[in-house]
């Protein structure tokens, strides 16, 4: 073990006071499950002292000890100068330390405030990028692109919808394959609680018209999975898993992967979200290993193909969209598939999404990867539904404009992202792989045997996107990761309240533990000009939430009954705030939008920045997909055989 690893281990035992294992019934029957406690209880303890600090420092003593009965209220610019005065010359040493310091903190918010203002109008006035079929004509649909769809335990209607979204985009049909990965054989419950009719391949054998079989031919693969032995040690086993490929009547082609695990599983042969993306890029990394350094079978640095992968390429070829153009490396680019888009499950494409992505993609070389805009479907389903629209629009509407200008978004989406397989811009050498490189696939692909700790259980069982995402900034630092805001999609959001807690405790967890590895991936720039900045202000952001929005109150009553020149200032900043993210439905004259606005500030600013944060973090040692994907009564039984299922169950959704 490190020698980080060990002091942190060191601190969580001294955090939780050395209780021996023995006591720990509470946190878990294993070792492990014990030290994932101990670990959340040493980050809770650096939490709480983070929000007491900074609630202390900067909202209790100015109330208490740095108040000012005598200044009047007034807005005035010259009333607001002199009282910025005063506060950098505050008679109190203290409360001029801590007005100095609150200032220049409102001073780099305000910056960024007014840099992701800048991006937003850019982002909505931009027609130059936008495709134009009259201007630009067809030509640039040439371009052969797969789309992915993990699947677990959805129903017809999720599953209609999706299928029928991306035969009606606008792209040629005959330029697009629709590949299902169903993992596992398993039946879900739809959104009224009730149970599916069938499981969600037999339910994909009705939509895309093949049938299904006692016969089917039945491949074994490489899996993500492992088994606990009588010692407790931890040996990766692998999957099992059918293929079926064809064209619907309306023309689109599709591939379904059926999961179906070992013989001891039964039906079942769930190993997660992960797992399933690993089928298809663990292939890639193989064929384009052997495209490269154009290796022959009889080679000894050839990688060889499982039997499912064997059918996975058999398959491509029959349906026309060949990862390679033959054995020997020889390229055809109008041949081969180049892009590889992500799409869940209950995701509606927009009516030209693929359209528009492939367009930025050729329009831009230097793109390794690119996401859309994901509305909200159900916006009026419930108040919890109303809660998450605005805060989808400024997510996207504001951060990840602001990252795209740098060519830096943190967060590609699993829901609706685009990946460019290769870089072919020199005609005369062989294609570099990018989004199945060896860098990649190997951190990429761990076995769940070796993910440990509480940090790497984050990372890769509850933010698999954020981290493939990482893993490509981190290799591609002189490739982009852009914004595309004319592609969008719809996807449904939760409409419970349970539900919303059990995907933000992943989404919140996830992210807090992404920005610490990626505050050691070089964003380019220099110091406060710099990504890695705004990362180290994201992780502090996300650290002091809760801490943030009690300094809220305080400000507020601070300005209010106190009279407070800083506190004024605050709310300032803070009114800026609310105006940059209302600027753009103000704009596109959205204005229900601007009801949405009112309800998120009203009601989502406690839940979203107190409530959540709060629930999360002390559920950071829980890897469970809770309550977002639930399965029938009878086939919960079925994923139990390997460790993995357990914790990875349903894990069909990305974050955003």
């Amino acid at each position: 073990m490190s020698e980080p690893n060990q002091t942190w281990r060191s601190f969580s035992r001294l955090c939780t006071l050395f209780i021996p294992n023995e006591w720990l019934m509470w946190a878990g029957e294993t070792d492990e499950q014990k030290q994932a406690w101990r670990e959340k209880v040493a980050l809770c303890v650096i939490m709480l002292v983070a929000n007491a600090s900074f609630l202390g420092f900067g909202g209790l003593i100015s109330t208490f000890s740095c108040a000012n009965e005598d200044q009047s209220f007034d807005l005035t610019i010259e009333s607001l100068m002199k009282s910025l005065s005063d506060s950098v010359n505050h008679e109190n040493p203290t409360c001029r330390a801590l007005n100095i310091t609150t200032i220049g903190i409102m001073f780099v918010v305000f910056a960024i405030l007014l840099i992701q203002c800048i991006c937003s109008i850019l982002y909505l006035v931009r027609f130059g990028r936008t495709y134009c079929k009259a201007v630009r004509g067809e030509q640039f649909q040439t371009a052969k692109v797969i789309v992915t769809v993990p699947c677990y335990n959805e129903g017809e209607e999720e599953l209609k919808k999706t299928i029928d979204s991306v035969r009606d985009e606008s792209y040629p049909k005959d330029k697009k394959l629709l590949l299902f990965i169903a993992d596992g054989n398993i039946k879900g419950k739809n959104n009224d609680g009730k149970d599916n009719y069938d499981t969600t391949p037999a339910i994909l054998s009705d939509l895309l018209g093949y049938k299904r079989t006692g016969n089917d031919p039945i491949y074994s693969c490489d899996s993500t999975g492992y088994e606990t032995g009588d010692n407790g040690e931890k040996t990766p086993v692998g999957n099992r898993a059918k293929v079926y490929h064809g064209t619907t009547k309306e023309g689109l082609n599709y591939m379904v992967i059926e999961k179906c695990g070992r013989p001891i599983e039964g039906d079942s042969g769930n190993r997660g979200k992960r797992d399933s993306q690993i089928i298809l890029l663990q292939l890639l990394n193989k064929i384009q290993h052997n495209q490269k350094h154009r290796l022959l079978p009889e080679s000894p640095r050839y990688r060889g193909l499982n039997e499912l992968e064997t059918a996975i390429q058999d398959c491509l070829r029959k349906s026309d969209f060949p990862l390679k153009s033959d054995q020997y490396g020889e390229r055809d680019g109008l041949d081969e598939v180049k892009y590889l888009m992500a799409v869940d499950a209950d995701t509606r494409l927009g009516t030209d999404s693929i359209t528009q992505m492939v367009y930025s993609m050729e329009a831009k070389p230097r793109t390794l990867a690119l996401c859309g805009e994901t509305k909200v479907e159900n916006k009026d389903d419930s108040l919890v539904t109303k809660l998450q629209v605005f805060e989808y629009y400024t997510n996207h509407g504001l951060k990840k404009a602001f990252e795209s200008i740098f060519g830096t978004v943190t967060c590609l989406p699993g829901c609706f992202t685009m990946y460019r397989l290769f870089d072919a811009r020199d005609s005369n050498t062989s294609p570099e792989p990018l989004f199945a490189c060896d860098y990649v696939y190997d951190r990429y692909a761990k076995n769940d045997a070796v993910i440990e700790t509480l940090h790497e259980k984050n990372l890769y069982k509850l933010g698999e996107d954020r981290m493939l995402t990482t893993l490509l900034l981190e290799k591609w630092r002189q490739m982009h990761l852009k914004y595309v805001p004319e592609a969008h999609c719809y996807t449904i959001v939760p409409n419970k309240l349970r539900v919303l807690k059990s995907q933000r405790r992943r989404w919140i967890n996830s992210t807090f533990h992404n920005i610490l590895y990626l505050m050691r991936v070089d964003l380019g720039g220099v110091c406060c000009c710099s990504m890695k900045f705004v990362v180290i202000l994201d992780m502090i952001g996300t650290l002091i939430l809760p801490g943030s929005y009690l300094y809220m109150v305080i400000m507020i009553y601070n300005a209010i009954v106190n009279h407070s020149q800083v506190a004024t200032y605050t709310l300032l900043v803070l009114g800026f705030s609310v105006f940059v993210q209302l600027i753009g439905p103000l704009l596109r004259l959205k204005f229900k939008y601007l009801w949405y606005a009112f309800i998120y500030y009203l009601v989502g600013i406690p839940v979203f920045y107190f409530y959540l944060p709060v629930y999360s973090f002390w559920h950071l040692d829980d890897f469970s997909w809770g309550a977002t994907r639930v399965i029938a009564a009878d086939d919960s039984k079925k994923a139990s055989t390997v460790d993995a299922l357990d914790e990875e169950q349903g894990s069909c959704e990305g974050d955003n």
